[in-house]
């Protein structure tokens, strides 16, 4: 199934693709998304993040109460203006569930926009595309998280 989020930060470019890459930013993401476990590493090129959460009810009888995913982003070198692109794969462990999205980090809206595109699929015979509408929305939930963590994170060190 199609992905799409956008996220618009009052920043430039620079500053918010250091922002993204901040293990301390990716933690209070984790925290504001009410994760119940985490670890995060962060550096420009690559961010990594595992996170334990409470399973959503469509994916309960699969998983069980709670899911762990694996989210990485590999971030490809600026332009001369702080534009980037990069990759995020995100799994979900013990279940043949993937997310491939493409960013891209430039100039726009309040100062710089991300926009995240790509595929989600979940693997299950039969009821795998139920499935994806199902669990889709808790994925671009976090996209929101992002955003709202963002932005309080900007206001604070402006």
């Amino acid at each position: 199934m199609q992905i799409q989020a956008r996220n618009d930060f009052a920043a430039d470019a620079l500053t918010t693709h250091a922002m993204l890459t901040d293990p301390a930013f990716l933690a209070q993401v984790c925290e504001a998304s009410g994760d119940l476990d985490y670890r995060v590493d962060g550096v420009p090129e690559h961010t990594a993040v595992q996170r334990t959460l409470e399973a959503p009810s469509a994916v309960r009888s699969l998983l069980g109460d709670r899911l762990t995913l694996l989210q990485e982003i590999r971030w490809n070198a600026a332009d001369a203006t702080g534009a980037r692109t990069g990759d995020l794969e995100l799994t979900v462990q013990g279940m043949p569930a993937r997310a491939q999205l493409t960013i891209d980090l430039r100039a726009g809206g309040r100062g710089t926009v991300v926009d995240f595109v790509g595929e989600f699929t979940i693997k299950v015979p039969l009821v795998g595309r139920s499935l994806e509408g199902k669990a889709a929305p808790a994925l671009t939930a976090g996209f929101d998280v992002q955003q709202q963590v963002g932005d309080k994170w900007l206001a604070e060190r402006s």
